[in-house]
C-alpha cells in the first residue's frame, strides 16, 4: 500500500516535542519511504513556510532533498488531481484547501491513504496511518 506524506508528517522530524515523537516519527516515514511514499508538490510549500521561518529556507529545502535521496517521491498536482480538490472542497467548504488537495491524491488513485493525523482527511472520507 502506498501512501501520500502531509505537512504534519515532516514537521515532527524536524520539530517533535520530545525525542520520543521525533524518533517514532523517523521510523515511520522510513517504513512509509519504503513503501515508495509520495508527496504532493503542495507540503513542500507548507514546509518551506513552516520550516523555513524557524530554520531558514535553505536548511527546510536541504530537509526536503534529504528525502528525496531516501526514497520520498515527489508528485506534482495535475488538473485530475485540482479538480478531484475542488469536488472535495464543494461538499467540505471549511477544510482547508491544501488538505483537498493532497486528499485527492487518494481519490484518484496513486495513493492508497494520507500519513497523517489531521481529522480533515476523515471529513473527506479518506483513509489515513500514523505513528
Amino acid at each position: 500500500m502506498t501512501g501520500v506524506a502531509e505537512t504534519r508528517l515532516l514537521l515532527p522530524l524536524e520539530f517533535p516535542p520530545h525525542e520520543d515523537v521525533r524518533r517514532r516519527a523517523l521510523a515511520f516515514a522510513e517504513r512509509e519511504i519504503a513503501k515508495r511514499l509520495f508527496a504532493p508538490s503542495i507540503i513542500l510549500t507548507e514546509f518551506i513556510k513552516i520550516a523555513g521561518a524557524r530554520i531558514g529556507e535553505e536548511a527546510a529545502k536541504t530537509r526536503i532533498r534529504l528525502l528525496k535521496e531516501r526514497g520520498m517521491r515527489l508528485l506534482p498536482l495535475d488538473e485530475e488531481q485540482a479538480l478531484a480538490a475542488g469536488s472535495l472542497l464543494l461538499a467540505h467548504p471549511n477544510v482547508p484547501i491544501p488538505d483537498a488537495l493532497v486528499a485527492s491524491f487518494v481519490k484518484t488513485g496513486p495513493a492508497e491513504y494520507v500519513a497523517t493525523d489531521d481529522p480533515h482527511y476523515k471529513t473527506l472520507g479518506v483513509r489515513t496511518r500514523w505513528f
